[in-house]
């Protein structure tokens, strides 16, 4: 209970305000200075995100904070230039701005992971962007090809770390499942206002209330 949130956006000094543009993100969580922690144990976890907006026409260079999958994938999810999503995604995605949050990174430290966390701050970081969109999008990506001649950190063999990294893969898909995400065109969505979401951020609050203080 003692885990803060930042969020920054990260911006060139020089780009002009233009509410189309796609902007980056990022959003940090650790425990509190007020909080008793040890200091190499005090931040909790990273989330990288570029809010992009439906109405944009998509450009070249958005790739460059989008990555390489979200301006295939923004291109295919919209139905008009207004920002109107296609009609199979509009049927249960909520209102709100014609915007979406893509989510580039997210990693939870080490000393942090194994205590049912995860789920807890990626819905809590998400619903900072409550006012700014209505869709958030997130690509379970699968483990990058070995390097011929690279050695290996693990010490597994190849079968061994693709099986490491499948397990690794089906357990974030499974996450995302629990907060409300779809599986569509190879990307996860979200309706940033689902239940799903919001009961993952107020159940953590209940239990904490419910413990016995005394």
């Amino acid at each position: 209970m003692s885990v803060e949130l930042t969020v920054l956006q990260r911006r060139a000094w020089w780009q002009p305000d233009d509410e189309l543009r796609p902007e980056a993100w990022e959003v940090t969580a650790a425990v509190s200075e007020l909080g008793l922690c040890a200091p190499e144990v005090r931040h909790v976890a990273d989330l990288s995100v570029t809010v992009a907006d439906l109405r944009r026409g998509r450009v070249a260079l958005d790739a460059v904070v989008l990555g390489e999958w979200a301006p295939g994938f923004l291109a295919h999810v919209v139905d008009d230039d207004g920002g109107r999503l296609l009609p199979e995604l509009e049927a249960w995605v909520g209102d709100g701005p014609p915007r979406v949050v893509v989510v580039r990174r997210y990693e939870l430290a080490a000393a942090w992971r194994g205590h049912g966390l995860g789920p807890v701050l990626l819905a809590g970081a998400l619903g900072a962007f409550l006012p700014l969109a209505r869709l958030a999008a997130f690509r379970v990506a699968r483990a990058a090809p070995a390097v011929p001649g690279r050695p290996h950190t693990t010490g597994l063999g190849r079968a061994a770390r693709e099986r490491v990294a499948e397990r690794r893969r089906a357990r974030r898909t499974a996450v995302l499942e629990e907060l409300g995400f779809r599986l569509w065109d190879g990307v996860h969505v979200a309706d940033l206002r689902s239940p799903a979401l919001a009961d993952t951020r107020q159940g953590a609050l209940e239990r904490w209330e419910r413990l016995d203080w005394h």
